[in-house]
């Protein structure tokens, strides 16, 4: 089928009679060729009465393609003209032919002769099409004409920007010359001077966008920064399709403005709703360093900060910068109030430090981490030798020291203590598992009690968990051997002569074996033991379930934070195995959740002290001890009539609960003892508070939810928008809890029929104190001029959106209808 029959072919799909008039006969071969079925071919000339008898009362249902040799004739002479009024003219010059492939009417005759290179592809009239809607008129035409050009699935001009900006950051000028060929570079850039007010003589793609990033940058604004402009700028950092693009422009149009220069001497208050640039960033982590290290910042204020940034565009690639800040801050903070009493028991020091001394050393943990994470000794250094310093010597040295002051005194460990660790069994495990309410137990070697209140927190924020946090104090000397076996079934512990191996009434604890062996003996049920890894390698349906059917109580071991702090070459990673190992062990809960595990247990055989900072000569020891030395380790000393000096404390095996005549020197305070080849900065075996205060975590899995996001709503007094600015409040309803999440959201101003009318807004509400005014977060909706123009006196939603679990795509919260009724006194709020 000729282009001409396909034509023809459409037309007839909604036309009885069609008229072709063809002055010259130009086309008189075109039409002989011309076979459509069901089509009956007419030639008029001065036979018009009995074409119009044919086609009006002989055949009134026949289809006619009526063909003029010879141009349209005055109207007076027409005597066709009723019929030609009624029905379809075809044209066939190749303007005419486009338009009615496109099914547009002749009227666009002289749009098609002005944009004809653009209307030659067959592509992109192709791609016109499926645009075009009924009703368009000459400026939608064009405007989605562009759309083909910037090859947008969106016809906006935010949309059209943003795909020219892409082509200019990455060198590709196709654009630009085809919006010149085809003609439309004038439309475009009058459009985009009308609605940005962009009034340049020689428009460029660039020179639009340094303006209209330098009209939202508080140093070069000068109070030029316009609505659109703002309203563009927030959609283009939302619109994940363009971020690379944002990025790189960005990076860019900092380095031609001079960003940084700019900054230098600009407050920090003036700029800290200011995102645009990757340099912001950094000068706001340089000016709350400097006040952090000058203690010119309380912490309200400093968090404060934090939390206006969190929501900022660059956050993201500078939160373990920002994160430092905070943990810094906290940690500074709560080392200034620390109490400083003197140690009246290690029960009592034990119960202080699991109250809220353990703080300090999640802070210190968390900062360390995050700091390790920036990969930089630059703008943080100065800070991260004020935390170790802090750290060492006002927190870790004199809090261990008064507790070595009342050791120093001490006849007898606490072994009998409710909270002492050789207690667990049967405080915690026996009459659970007797009950036949299988438990897990989960023992992670040195998790200590910050970790586990970190991993703590974690659970009760998981749906259908809930967690409640214990301690237990560890037995001396605080190492694993002894920490595994004081958790086991047992009446007797004691060392085995020349070894370090504890055994539990005569049996070895030494591997998982061993203890199979003692809790077949001595659990009084059905018990086994498994690594963690062997547990997680199971199909939960097909073997994890059936082998916790043939058990009621189950011991289950993992080691990634002993073991690497143990190796002289990764205690450096310490705290990143502690990361690491709180997301395993949030895994395996699920894990034994799966395996229908309702009852679960978490603790640990010891804790540890972790100093990142090389340590001074004053912290080590000699080990010159005398007597039958069995073990040597940087916190204590194994064997039988042991002597040392001053620097270490000994205890009889009976002082410590030990059977038998096995002793144990513990080094004083924080030293260490000289060990060849063993690491100095990550160490356990003493009686800090860190090394002998571990987790217990109680865990039950619901089969009801546990967990909800806090609830936000609206402060609304008004359903009308008259101006464009849309002012807002929000209201957390609640305090964030245990149980009752933060909830994140988005909002902006929508119409209808989806169009963005306004900037977005993005917060975390995650309020867990104060009152009701404090959990109010206010923003001015910035709105475009569309709102008042061909949106006027419409409905608009106020959209709230939260984000998909587990995705980047955002569904809908809430919503709140307004109408617009903007007057337009306020095209000159700028102004």
């Amino acid at each position: 089928m000729s282009r001409i029959e396909e034509s023809l072919h459409k037309h007839f799909l909604t036309h009885r009679v069609i008229l072709w008039y063809d002055e010259g006969k130009k086309m008189r071969e075109e039409y002989e060729r011309v076979a459509l079925d069901g089509i009956e071919k007419v030639e008029v000339n001065n036979n018009e009465f009995a074409v119009k008898h044919r086609i009006l009362r002989e055949a009134p249902e026949g289809k006619y393609l009526l063909y003029f040799p010879h141009a349209e004739k005055p109207l007076g002479d027409n005597w066709l003209l009723d019929v030609q009024l009624a029905h379809k003219e075809f044209h066939t010059d190749q303007e005419a032919l486009f338009l009615q492939e496109l099914g547009l009417d002749y009227y666009f005759k002289e749009l098609v002769q002005e944009h004809i290179d653009f209307f030659q592809s067959k592509e992109r009239r192709a791609r016109l099409k499926s645009y075009i809607a009924e009703g368009d008129n000459e400026q939608e035409l064009r405007f989605k004409m562009m759309a083909v050009v910037f090859g947008s699935d969106f016809m906006t001009q935010e949309a059209y920007i943003q795909a020219y900006a892409a082509a200019f950051i990455s060198g590709d000028t196709r654009i630009e010359k085809e919006l010149d060929r085809f003609r439309l570079a004038e439309p475009f850039w009058r459009s985009v001077s009308r609605k940005f007010q962009y009034p340049a003589e020689k428009p460029t793609i660039y020179d639009f966008l340094l303006e209209v990033f330098s009209r939202n940058f508080t140093p070069t604004n000068r109070g030029r920064s316009v609505k659109e402009t703002r309203i563009l700028l927030s959609l283009w950092k939302d619109a994940l399709s363009h971020q690379q693009t944002f990025r790189q422009l960005s990076d860019k149009i900092a380095e031609d403005l001079n960003a940084a220069a700019l900054l230098q001497s600009e407050p920090l208050e003036h700029i800290l709703q200011d995102d645009l640039f990757r340099v912001i960033d950094l000068k706001v982590i340089h000016e709350l360093t400097a006040r952090l290290l000058s203690r010119e910042i309380s912490l309200d204020h400093l968090l404060g900060i934090l939390k206006v940034r969190e929501n900022k565009y660059w956050y993201p690639e500078f939160r373990h910068y920002y994160a430092c800040l905070e943990y810094a801050g906290q940690m500074l903070d709560k080392v200034n109030r620390a109490p400083h009493h003197p140690v009246g028991s290690v029960e009592e020091a034990a119960m202080q430090y699991a109250g809220e001394g353990y703080l300090i050393d999640f802070f210190y943990r968390k900062f360390i981490y995050h700091h390790r994470q920036t990969r930089q000794d630059g703008v943080l250094n100065t800070l991260l030798q004020q935390v170790l310093k802090v750290y060492s010597n006002d927190w870790l040295l004199p809090s261990t020291n008064r507790l070595q002051d009342h050791l120093n005194g001490l006849e007898q460990w606490p072994v009998a203590s409710q909270k002492a660790q050789r207690r667990f069994f049967v405080n915690h495990v026996k009459n659970v598992a007797s009950d036949k309410s299988r438990l897990f137990v989960v023992i992670s070697d040195a998790l200590r009690y910050e970790n586990g209140w970190e991993l703590c927190k974690d659970i009760q924020a998981e749906n259908r968990f809930e967690a409640e946090l214990d301690y237990l104090i560890t037995g001396l000397p605080s190492y694993t051997q002894l920490g595994m076996a004081a958790l086991l079934p047992h009446q007797v512990l004691s060392l085995q002569p020349g070894k370090d191996t504890v055994l539990a009434d005569g049996l070895s604890t030494a591997g998982i074996q061993a203890r199979i062996k003692v809790l077949e003996a001595h659990a009084g049920v059905r018990a086994t033991a498994i690594n963690a890894e062997d547990f997680m390698k199971m199909n939960a349906k097909t073997e994890g379930r059936p082998f916790a059917m043939q058990y009621d109580l189950i011991y289950i071991y993992h080691n990634r934070i002993d073991k690497a702090g143990d190796d002289k070459t990764t205690e450096d990673r310490v705290f990143e195995a502690v990361e690491e190992e709180i997301a395993f062990l949030r895994e395996l809960l699920r894990k034994i959740a799966n395996v229908n595990g309702n009852n679960i247990l978490v603790t640990a055989d010891h804790g540890y002290i972790y100093q990142h900072d090389a340590l001074e000569e004053s912290e080590f020891s000699e080990a010159d001890v005398q007597g039958d030395v069995w073990k040597v380790n940087r916190r204590f000393v194994l064997g039988r009539n042991l002597e040392a000096s001053g620097a270490l404390k000994k205890f009889t095996g009976e002082q410590v609960g030990l059977a038998g005549d096995a002793e144990v020197l513990i080094t004083k305070g924080i030293n260490r003892l000289r060990v060849k080849g063993a690491g100095s900065r990550y160490v356990h075996g003493g009686a800090s508070l860190q090394e002998i205060v571990v987790p217990l975590l109680k865990v039950t899995r619901r089969r009801e939810d546990t967990t909800r996001r806090v609830e936000i709503d609206l402060i609304k007094s008004t359903d009308k928008i008259t101006t464009n600015i849309l002012a807002v409040s929000f209201l957390q309803k609640e305090l964030v809890t245990d149980k009752v999440l933060p909830q994140q959201l988005r909002a902006y101003v929508q119409a209808q029929d989806g169009v963005v009318l306004s900037d977005i807004f993005s917060y975390t509400f995650d309020v867990a104190a104060g009152s009701e005014r404090q959990r109010e977060v206010r923003h001015r909706f910035q709105l475009s001029s569309q709102a008042g123009g061909q949106y006027m006196n419409q409905r608009v939603m106020l959209v709230l959106e939260e984000p998909v679990e587990g995705s980047s795509k955002w569904k809908e919260y809430k919503s709140y209808y307004y109408t617009l009724n903007i007057s337009f006194t306020n095209d000159f709020d700028d102004f």
